[in-house]
């Protein structure tokens, strides 16, 4: 089997309990706009001191969770800019897991759009390559909200061109829960959106959806599933890994483990996994 081209990412979700307060937007029906929630977390590392262990240890990019970034002030994006670059790190994709592409609300539409485009403007200046949204919580049945999805991320593609960031979305959230939901919506977007696959968001017929998914896929979200002492189901994993190498692949994998143990040393084995199934090395 010839080698393929994989970039080993990491998912900032990973340190989550490790980077300080979780901050997150959430929508007041009421009042018609975001409230922000912050979510107490102990601060050991920090995003910049991630940067760096990341590059010294051959993790050449990384997806960041909006809410990790605590300061988006002008001075604070550039400097993570600057990190990342002498870290030989890439800033793959910034992840915003708040709002609702498939609204039939207008006033909630707008808000996002708003927001959303805000967080295009952040993304450019920090300097990361993409930007993946949701494609909302819409029934899967609801036909209308696909549509709606597309249109908006097609509207939020060409703003953010300018910037050079490219928009994607992922299989997540109630209206992209299907295979076949996910490959309505990249068709109605024509190849100007982005694709990443995640490993552990299909919830029945789990192989079969991620297949149908991984050949369209531009980066994979490599999320392990775990058990309740965080050990890594390995048969789970190496399946999805060859699922991965059998769709032809070739992005950045970003390594994901959300289980209670240190997470380097299970990161170590999850790339173990990868390096022996898809034959690649950093």
């Amino acid at each position: 089997m010839n080698e393929i081209p994989i970039v080993f990412s990491l998912n900032s979700y990973t340190f989550a309990s490790k980077l300080g307060p979780m901050r997150t937007y959430v929508w007041n029906e009421e009042f018609g706009l975001y409230d922000m929630e912050i979510e107490p977390q102990p601060e050991t590392s920090t995003l910049l001191g991630l940067l760096v262990r990341m590059g010294a240890n051959s993790y050449r990019a990384i997806e960041v969770a909006y809410g990790h970034l605590h300061d988006t002030t002008h001075g604070a994006l550039r400097e993570i800019r600057h990190v990342a670059e002498i870290s030989r790190v890439e800033l793959a994709s910034l992840l915003l897991d708040f709002g609702d592409l498939s609204t039939d609300d207008p006033v909630r539409a707008a808000a996002d759009m708003t927001m959303y485009k805000q967080w295009i403007d952040i993304a450019a200046e920090a300097g990361f390559s993409r930007l993946r949204l949701e494609a909302g919580e819409a029934r899967p049945d609801d036909a209308a909200a696909i549509t709606r999805a597309a249109d908006r991320l097609l509207e939020l593609a060409e703003y953010a061109k300018p910037a050079q960031i490219w928009v994607m979305t992922e299989n997540l959230g109630s209206l992209l829960s299907t295979s076949d939901n996910c490959l309505k919506l990249i068709g109605l977007c024509r190849g100007n959106i982005g694709f990443t696959a995640d490993y552990g968001n299909f919830e029945k017929d789990k192989y079969k959806q991620l297949a149908d998914v991984l050949l369209y896929a531009e980066t994979v979200h490599a999320k392990a599933a775990t058990d309740e002492a965080g050990r890594i189901d390995a048969e789970d994993y190496r399946r999805c890994l060859s699922l991965t190498l059998e769709s032809g692949f070739e992005g950045s994998l970003s390594l994901t483990y959300l289980g209670d143990a240190d997470p380097w040393p299970k990161l170590g084995e999850m790339r173990a996994f990868a390096e022996e199934i898809l034959k690649v090395t950093a």
